[in-house]
C-alpha cells in the first residue's frame, strides 16, 4: 500500500508543481512534444500558469503528496478553454509514472467528478493529448466517451481529444 495523501494545492506549492509538470512531460510526452519544449521548460511560467489557477475562485487545484514531495495534480471546475456549451471540466490530470496504476488517478477523477456532481452540474469534459495512449485507456475507462478529436497536426502538442462523461 502506497502512503499519499491528497489536498488542495496552495501558493507555497507553485515551485514544486512546475518542477512536477516538466518531470511528467519528460515521463509522458517525450517523442511527444519536441525535445526543445521538455529540455527548455519555462518553470517561471509553469509558476505563474498554477498561481493563476490557484488564485481563480473556479478552479480548484488538488495535489498528491507521496514519499513526502509533490507526485501529482489534478484541478477541476470552469473549463480553462471553452468548449462546446460546456460548463465544468477535469483538467491537468498527472501523476509521476512511479505513482501510476496504484488507484490514485481514480481516486483524483472521483474527486473531481463528485466535485461537479456537488455543484449540481449534469456532465463535463477532459481534454488529453491524442497522442498520449495510456491517459486516453485510462479515460475510456473512466466512463468517458470520445465527443472531439483534433486532426493531426506536426505539431503534436496541439492535437486534443475531448471526452464527454455524464454524471448520474
Amino acid at each position: 500500500m502506497m502512503d499519499y495523501k491528497i489536498r488542495i494545492a496552495t501558493k507555497g506549492d507553485v515551485k514544486n508543481l512546475a518542477v512536477l509538470k516538466q518531470r511528467v512531460w519528460s515521463e509522458t510526452y517525450r517523442g511527444i512534444y519536441s525535445n526543445d519544449l521538455i529540455d527548455k521548460f519555462d518553470y517561471k511560467k509553469a509558476e505563474e500558469n498554477f498561481l493563476n489557477i490557484i488564485n481563480n475562485d473556479n478552479i480548484s487545484l488538488y495535489i498528491v503528496e507521496g514519499n513526502k514531495e509533490l507526485v501529482g495534480y489534478m484541478d477541476v471546475g470552469v473549463p480553462s478553454r471553452e468548449f462546446d456549451n460546456y460548463e465544468q471540466e477535469i483538467g491537468l490530470l498527472y501523476l509521476r509514472k512511479d505513482f501510476q496504476r496504484k488507484g490514485i488517478g481514480r481516486e483524483l477523477f472521483n474527486l473531481g467528478y463528485n466535485e461537479i456532481k456537488n455543484k449540481n452540474y449534469n456532465r463535463f469534459f477532459i481534454s488529453c493529448n491524442k497522442y498520449n495512449t495510456n491517459a486516453r485507456i485510462f479515460y475510456e475507462k473512466m466512463g468517458g466517451r470520445l465527443i472531439a478529436e483534433d486532426e493531426d497536426n506536426d505539431n503534436k502538442r496541439i492535437v486534443q481529444v475531448k471526452y464527454h462523461y455524464d454524471i448520474k
